[in-house]
């Protein structure tokens, strides 16, 4: 008879999201759905928005309310952008402290791998 073992939960804390084409609600349903994989405290989120065409106010405020998400269930989100478009849209709401942005995926891992 085979020895019976347990099998280790194996929890996802990191996730990492590459956007592309536009921020709109299907787009928003395939990241809420990431998110809901996630396990709270210390979860952490990247989402790379470089591919993105363009990010509105829509966009904008769906990333905002993502983050608080993440925030209420002890976690930390960030954003990469390789070309730096959307710096200036989230650079006008002082969104820094909520949605750090970062070159590289690697960069952001790193910070909030310190978070």
């Amino acid at each position: 008879m085979a020895e019976r073992r347990e099998v280790p939960d194996f929890q996802r804390t990191w996730a990492v999201i590459a956007l592309s084409g536009s921020l709109d609600d299907a787009t928003v349903d395939q990241v809420e759905r990431e998110i809901a994989q996630l396990c709270g405290e210390g979860a952490r989120l990247i989402v790379d928005v470089s591919e993105l065409h363009f990010l509105d106010d829509y966009g904008v405020d769906v990333l905002v309310l993502l983050a608080h998400h993440m925030r209420r269930q002890g976690g930390l989100m960030a954003l990469t952008d390789r070309r730096g478009s959307i710096h200036e849209a989230l650079g006008r709401g002082g969104l820094a402290d909520l949605l750090p942005l970062f070159t590289s995926v690697a960069e952001a891992m790193a910070a909030l791998d310190l978070g």
